[in-house]
């Protein structure tokens, strides 16, 4: 199939992109979460498997357009908010306990996660926000870049654990695996922008997103060594806890 073709196909078929997204987001998780379902905190079970769902929700309003069961794709698309809203309240709520964690027991690369996670936390609501605004408009190249980009961000945390069990010699750690997981995501942006671009129209979510990866290779060091933003860290963890 010519390069230029390649895009429209994938706005018409989109299925491969999310069923892949999925894929590496269950295998990455896989030792962490889904092998450990009864030691898994609450906390963790809500978001774990409200984001899976997340994952798992454009192949089945793919399906649903495929069968022409378009009234019904329709209303799982506005009932969807509800399912991104757990994500992002739950991610939020992971995120804290995280931080409330890295106050007695610091690792530099948790202050660096704070930063990431909060940021891609709000990144994914604008994406689901123009994606439903979007359909609306009946722009589907808009509204299926859009999810993509918002299946990518959940990736990132995937890649990392991905990478820690499967090279273990090269990829020692967490943060090690962090700048892996953003190099492969903004490889994987600019290959799908590169395509767009010969396609004749790049749409803004995949430029967005890979200038959202670069910033925070270069931020997420220097913000996590610095003192403001670790007091930052310390106080969003104790947020609504007791003093005592």
């Amino acid at each position: 199939m010519p390069i230029a073709q390649l895009v429209p196909h994938a706005v018409r078929h989109p299925w491969p992109i999310f069923a892949a997204a999925l894929a590496l987001a269950v295998a990455g998780f896989w030792p962490g979460f889904f092998a450990k379902l009864p030691s898994t905190p609450l906390p963790h079970h809500i978001h774990g498997w409200s984001a899976t769902a997340w994952m798992l929700l454009p192949l089945l309003q793919y399906a649903l357009i495929r069968t022409r069961r378009r009234r019904l794709h329709r209303l799982l698309g506005y009932a969807s908010l509800a399912l991104a809203a757990i994500v992002a309240l739950s991610g939020v709520y992971v995120v804290r306990m995280m931080a409330f964690t890295n106050i007695t027991t610091f690792r530099l690369a948790s202050v660096k996660f704070v930063w990431l996670d909060l940021t891609g936390i709000a990144l994914f609501c604008l994406y689901v926000a123009f994606a439903i605004t979007s359909a609306r408009r009946r722009d589907i190249r808009l509204h299926v870049t859009a999810l993509a980009a918002s299946a990518f961000i959940p990736l990132e945390a995937a890649l990392e654990r991905l990478f820690v069990n499967l090279l273990p010699s090269l990829i020692p750690d967490f943060d090690a695996a962090l700048y892996a997981s953003l190099l492969f995501l903004e490889l994987t942006c600019a290959v799908i922008i590169f395509l767009e671009w010969r396609s004749g129209r790049v749409r803004w979510p995949m430029p967005v997103l890979l200038g959202y990866y670069l910033i925070m290779h270069v931020t997420l060091t220097p913000l996590a060594t610095s003192q403001a933003f670790q007091s930052f860290s310390n106080w969003f963890g104790m947020a609504g806890r007791s003093a005592n």
